[in-house]
């Protein structure tokens, strides 16, 4: 039945160019497009009223955007029905994707022979087959850490590769400063193979027991593959290489003590500011956690610590600061970066500028069991409690604005066991 039926749309296409039936031999294109893979395009003729197995060649003429030998080659560059070595369709192979070129093919028809309804076929060349992007286009290495990457159409969506694909995480020597081998190694292989019907794989990566030097401490990853796919959204990934202590941050962390009351600004600056009643307090159910696996952090805040840290924030590394402690003492901290804050410290109005930087130090015990984290608020522009330091200009012109002895707020947490 089926076989019938497509006998009858060919009959269709080739009658449809005539007013009259001819007896004629007569040949036509399937479709005014071609069978169209994610790698080649597949272009078939059909004929009509041959009724014998005569040798017939009919040559064809590459057109459209694209360049033959460029950006595809072509099984053949003819059509030959009949005899021997009969070719009844052309595929052509494409070799460079994305570029949005066209392909057509126009028979030429031998004297003697009609044409049916489509003697030329065209298409536009494919997209690459597939795309590959790392998950995250930051990472944290304290000890070890997995990089992740999925594979994807052109519009972002995850898609199924139809058979094994091999590609594989390579570091970018002009742009990274730590160094494989010494500063970091890949667990078992810079190679992943993705297997059919998969879409996604990660590669682990290990550093050495010691702390890396200073100026050796961030590293750049590219994945590569064959020429036939492309790069999907994120085509890189930057990884800070940092000591192993802080392998602690990740987990949750209850908070323990708020240092900067409205007691220490208050004495700080004396009475000359309001609003004191919108001061953060401090609130045993506070908490935040840290995922180092993802960057990601967590607050879960019931004080006015909740009209800054608004909801879950992607973060990465900041530089490392000496900061000021206003008793003629300083310590250093880690700067983080978080993308979802309300600078602006309000129940009432949100900022648009919704990144910022708080600074991380962890306290007591030794490096292997540090059980306290010391954090500070260190980049805001308070819209609640003591408008005054706005107005007055007392917050710093470029960020963190608020890394100063009586600006920035200074909290303490410990690790929830």
């Amino acid at each position: 039945m089926k076989r019938y039926i497509i006998s009858l749309l060919l009959a269709a296409a080739f009658i449809s160019c005539s007013d009259e039936l001819t007896m004629n031999p007569a040949v036509s294109f399937f479709a005014e497009s071609p069978e169209v893979t994610d790698e080649t395009a597949i272009f078939r003729l059909a004929t009509a009223f041959m009724t014998d197995s005569t040798e017939r060649v009919f040559p064809v003429t590459f057109g459209g955007t694209a360049e033959k030998g460029v950006d595809y080659t072509a099984s053949a560059d003819a059509f030959v029905l009949g005899g021997d070595s009969p070719v009844d369709s052309i595929i052509v192979t494409t070799l460079k994707f994305g570029t949005e070129k066209t392909v057509s093919l126009t028979v030429s028809l031998p004297e003697g022979t009609d044409g049916g309804k489509y003697l030329t076929s065209e298409f536009t060349i494919q997209d690459n087959p597939a795309y590959f992007t790392f998950e995250r286009d930051f990472g944290i290495l304290t000890d070890s850490v997995s990089i992740a990457f999925t594979v994807t159409d052109k519009n972002g969506k995850k898609k199924a590769l139809m058979h094994d694909v091999r590609i594989s995480i390579t570091a970018d020597p002009g742009k990274s400063t730590a160094y494989e081998g010494t500063d970091f190694t890949f667990a078992d292989s810079t190679f992943f193979t993705i297997k059919a019907g998969e879409t996604k794989g990660e590669i682990k990566l290990i550093r050495p027991d010691s702390a890396p030097a200073e100026d050796r401490g961030m590293a750049f990853f590219n994945i590569s593959h064959d020429d036939i796919y492309g790069d999907g959204e994120i085509a890189e990934m930057g990884l800070h290489l940092m000591e192993r202590k802080w392998g602690k941050l990740d987990g949750r962390w209850k908070m323990d003590t708020l240092v900067t009351d409205s007691l220490y600004m208050a004495e700080y600056w004396g009475e000359q500011y309001s609003k004191m009643d919108q001061f953060p307090k401090q609130n045993d159910f506070d908490a935040m956690e840290f995922d180092l696996s993802e960057c990601e952090f967590k607050p879960s805040f019931f004080s006015r610590f909740e009209n800054y840290f608004i909801d879950r924030s992607d973060f990465r590394t900041g530089e490392k600061m000496l900061l000021d402690l206003g008793n003629g003492s300083s310590t250093e901290i880690q700067t983080f970066i978080l993308d979802n804050t309300n600078r602006y410290f309000s129940a009432r109005e949100t900022s648009e500028d919704t990144e910022s930087y708080i600074g991380l130090r962890l306290l007591e015990g030794t490096e292997e069991a540090a059980d306290t984290l010391d954090m500070y608020i260190i980049d805001y522009v308070s819209r609640s409690f003591m408008p005054e330091l706005e107005s007055e200009g007392k917050y710093a012109p470029e960020k963190p604005v608020a890394a100063s002895p009586g600006l920035y707020l200074n909290v303490r947490f410990t690790k929830n066991q």
